[in-house]
């Protein structure tokens, strides 16, 4: 009978184990439960591996619990460059004299200013009482290191000039600790390339699409620079103790679309794994998220397995479909999504009819690690968690013997790893050619020149209620449903939107007061414990382009500031984001706060987010869901329309 460890090698090698392996990572669940007194009663005072290794589950640890919960240590003082100041780390950072480093820890906030020779970088990490209750592993970066090009300077030095100094022995002891139980893996890097570290830690996300579209020669030397990072954290790894190294994290169609991929991801993943394997190691990388266009491209990496796969119905790709078009290429590791774990978002009929399609789906059951994608959250039922084992247990000796698998849920389609041609570009037929030039420059995100192109419009003697609406709007909304198709690439879309915003500050002062009437009012955020925006930045950019007007109240909002804005802006229609399972309980309470305070019945609630559905829409009370933010536009019109008949719930 193997060990855990040795199961976890095997699957991970391309050869059979004895049965799937079972790991849920439970970090999340843990903080979070722990911190709130919830744990389940007979493991009140147990540590997390306590609890796994009771429980017979294995474990997979990249880096050691807890190391950046404590915000006054050290470990975390780097946190906003991306670096890890961690005991169990194989390597130490070495600054060289003349970059002084000056942390300021104050209550939650952290700030730390770096003193180089050519300039200062100031970065400000946050962790709230809110994010500890959440069980967030990581503070959120409020001050990210680079707020405009002029920042790239002292950046790169930095970078160029930081040295690591190998160091085994902690890490060494920390792999043993593990021992047979599961599998320590070398953390090498959080992103997967150099230009992909500047995207997740360097920048915020929004701002990171305009520069690289803006500033692209700078940001690739940027990149260039980080590359004496990257070459030395291979090169380390590929030494250190162990049989296994963690390369990069969080590739996803949206946040890193097939261009961008195939250009600045896909080459640095190839060499690390190509190093990697002629050391002998087997190569793990967190590819969570919606991975729809990335389907052939991912096992060009050479990654040995692909770490935190979240399948429908949280994302498009039905189970199915990667175990069929990877596990002859790679270890698929993940599989169960994590709102399968939580009652408000799956029923147990679900629960089940979802394991058993999964074990079906995934036979003969070579090269599949089972695990929840990408953590189990604080929500989840314990006693799921404990069925998923035994039924791992039970069913899980290999091979599987499959059977006839129906798909699962209506939604779910079978996905090509063929990629197709993208739909011809062309600008629709428009009346006017001055409409069809600026059509073209909304398409191209052309901030540069549309207003010239607008201002030649009004010159022509078209009114500018008929540019706004044939020129901008119609344009923005052909954007929204290419993007909703797949047609256009998230930055494509936030650079059109851009454009279309250039505009429209010109054209404002020729509108009447009629023209610039609202489509409707939305306030919308990210809900408290939940600092991710991007997506809820692209719903807001896409709503005001055809005409909403908009307020945002941010990230990490707490239900009763939603009220407080409901209640003093009054709007039609009240959008709330999550991008995290771990959050989404949040989007109940808000709803339970507006109800308490008497304003349910005042305000439309769209709710959205990866880990959001429709069937957990309709559980907490929501009037409407968007998966996207082509859809949250059309959710936004549907719902306007229905609040104006008195039926509201129709986006459902």
């Amino acid at each position: 009978m193997m060990t855990n460890r040795q199961r976890m090698l095997a699957t991970a090698r391309g050869e059979t184990a004895d049965i799937i392996p079972y790991v849920p990572r439970l970090e999340i669940w843990y903080n979070a439960n722990r911190y709130n007194g919830t744990l389940p009663p007979q493991y009140r005072t147990a540590t997390m591996d306590e609890i796994a290794r009771a429980e017979g589950w294995a474990l997979y640890k990249v880096i050691p619990e807890d190391y950046d919960r404590k915000r006054d240590s050290d470990y975390a003082v780097h946190r906003a460059l991306g670096l890890y100041a961690i005991p169990e780390a194989p390597y130490r950072l070495a600054f060289p004299s003349n970059i002084t480093v000056e942390p300021v820890l104050d209550g939650n906030c952290l700030q730390v200013t770096y003193h180089t020779p050519v300039g200062q970088v100031r970065t400000r990490t946050r962790f709230t009482e809110e994010m500890l209750r959440a069980g967030t592993t990581e503070s959120w970066i409020e001050e990210p290191a680079i707020k405009s090009p002029e920042d790239y300077r002292a950046v790169a030095y930095i970078f160029e000039h930081l040295e690591l100094v190998p160091d085994f022995e902690a890490h060494g002891r920390w792999q043993d600790a593990v021992g047979e139980d599961g599998l320590a893996v070398t953390f090498a890097t959080a992103a997967c390339s150099p230009m992909h570290h500047i995207q997740k830690v360097l920048i915020d996300p929004t701002a990171f699409f305009y520069q690289y579209n803006d500033h692209h020669g700078e940001m690739t030397i940027l990149a260039s620079c980080l590359q004496n990072f990257y070459d030395q954290v291979l090169d380390i790894c590929a030494r250190a103790p162990g049989p296994a190294v963690h390369w990069g994290e969080n590739v996803d169609s949206t946040l890193t679309p097939r261009p961008y991929f195939i250009r600045d991801i896909l080459p640095w993943l190839q060499k690390a794994t190509d190093h990697l394997h002629s050391k002998g190691k087997v190569v793990f990388s967190h590819t969570d998220g919606e991975n729809q266009q990335l389907m052939d491209l991912i096992p060009q990496t050479g990654i040995d397995v692909a770490e935190s796969i979240c399948p429908y119905p949280m994302t498009r790709v039905p189970i199915a479909s990667y175990y069929r078009q990877w596990h002859d290429r790679l270890t698929l590791m993940g599989g169960i999504p994590s709102d399968m774990l939580i009652a408000e978002a799956t029923s147990d009929e679900q629960f089940e009819a979802y394991l058993d399609h999964l074990f079906k789906a995934a036979a003969p059951g070579k090269r599949i690690i089972l695990a929840v994608a990408d953590n189990v959250p604080p929500a989840a039922e314990f006693d799921r968690l404990v069925r998923i084992g035994r039924l791992a247990a039970e069913h899980g000796r290999l091979p599987l013997l499959g059977g006839t698998c129906q798909t699962f849920f209506d939604k779910a389609q079978e996905v090509s790893a063929e990629v197709p041609a993208p739909s011809d570009p062309a600008v629709e037929a428009v009346d006017d050619e001055a409409l069809a030039v600026i059509h073209r420059d909304v398409f191209d995100g052309d901030d540069e020149h549309i207003a010239d192109h607008v201002q030649q419009a009004l010159a022509k003697g078209l009114c500018a209620d008929t540019v706004m609406q044939q020129g901008l709007v119609r344009a923005m909304e052909i954007v929204g449903v290419r993007f909703k198709n797949d047609d256009m690439f998230m930055p494509e879309v936030l650079l059109s939107a851009r454009a279309m915003n250039v505009a429209l500050e010109l054209l404002a002062p020729h509108l009447d007061a009629e023209a610039q009437k609202s489509s409707g009012r939305i306030i919308i955020g990210t809900v408290n414990g939940d600092v991710h925006d991007i997506g809820k930045n692209m719903v807001v950019m896409m709503l005001q382009s055809v005409g909403f007007e908009v307020r945002d109240l941010g990230i990490n909002v707490a239900a009763k500031d939603f009220v407080a804005a409901v209640q003093q802006d009054r709007p039609d229609i009240l959008g709330l984001s999550a991008l995290l399972s771990t959050t989404m309980p949040e989007m109940r309470t808000v709803i339970g706060a507006l109800d308490a305070a008497g304003m349910r019945d005042k305000v439309a609630v769209m709710v959205g987010g990866a880990p959001v559905s429709a069937a957990f829409a309709r559980q907490i009370g929501a009037d409407g869901y968007a998966e996207s933010a082509g859809e949250a536009v059309d959710l936004a019109k549907r719902l306007m329309q229905s609040r104006q008949t008195g039926t509201i719930s129709e986006g459902l």
